[in-house]
């Protein structure tokens, strides 16, 4: 009787020990199809975002020189790079993980020498431009703990739609102020260029955050601050970029 017991109990372990490795095998072979389907996700990611910024770079070069763009074909060629433009800052806003953490690579940052490297980066990518960017004094006294390439992206993508919204000979002014709990800088623009779209409400608009503006202000909270935008009719456009007082490391 215990010898029958045994032999079937040794039977169901075998049983067991086969059906265990059968598992094994099949999970084995979901991990190989998942790592396949995930670098394959990862390169087309890569070249969603690679054509994504060839996307940018014509359209807002027509975009910066619209005004000299003759009536009859304005509309349909403003449209047409407005739709590039939302196209691409789409495709890099929904290629990154808004849900990831965001770790910081933080060191010591000049303000000042990397702001005038943002300027002359849409600049150049606008083509040549009467616009007039007025950096306040002080600025390239200031230094910042923080992450350079993210602080660089925000820059850009806040640089930028200051300089679509204004025309040739506006002013772009650059300057920052500070109070007991933060620092922050201001970038207004006179908004006498292309239209941007505006949130409904009277007195002063706070503009909905498009143009890739939504990486920016997540990059932003995660140094701890914030990014506020806001515009009045025949005034302009003000953004904020603000800093934790503690982030400031020097300032004169």
């Amino acid at each position: 009787m215990l010898a029958m017991v045994a032999t079937a109990s040794l039977l169901l372990a075998t049983l067991l020990l086969a059906v265990l490795l059968l598992e094994r095998r099949r999970a084995s072979g979901v991990v190989r199809a998942l790592g396949v389907a995930q670098a394959r996700t990862q390169e087309l990611t890569r070249l969603l975002r690679l054509t994504a910024s060839d996307l940018r770079a014509p359209a807002l070069s027509l975009l910066g020189h619209a005004e000299h763009i003759p009536p009859p074909h304005k509309a349909t060629l403003v449209g047409v790079c407005r739709g590039l433009l939302d196209t691409a800052e789409a495709i890099l806003d929904q290629t990154d993980d808004p849900g990831a953490k965001r770790y910081l690579r933080e060191e010591a940052i000049a303000v000042g020498p990397l702001l005038d490297f943002a300027v002359a980066q849409v600049t150049a990518q606008l083509g040549p431009s009467g616009r007039v960017w007025r950096i306040a004094a002080g600025l390239e006294h200031v230094v910042l703990r923080a992450d350079r390439r993210a602080l660089h992206q925000v820059l850009l993508r806040v640089l930028t739609g200051a300089a679509l919204a204004t025309a040739d000979g506006d002013c772009i002014d650059i300057a920052a102020t500070t109070t007991n709990a933060a620092w922050c800088l201001r970038i207004e623009d006179e908004g006498a260029g292309l239209a941007v779209p505006r949130v409904a409400g009277a007195g002063v608009e706070s503009r909905g955050l498009g143009l890739g503006l939504s990486l920016a202000r997540s990059l932003m909270q995660a140094h701890g601050g914030g990014l506020a935008l806001e515009s009045a009719p025949l005034v302009g456009t003000r953004a904020l970029l603000s800093f934790p007082i503690g982030r400031v490391l020097e300032t004169t």
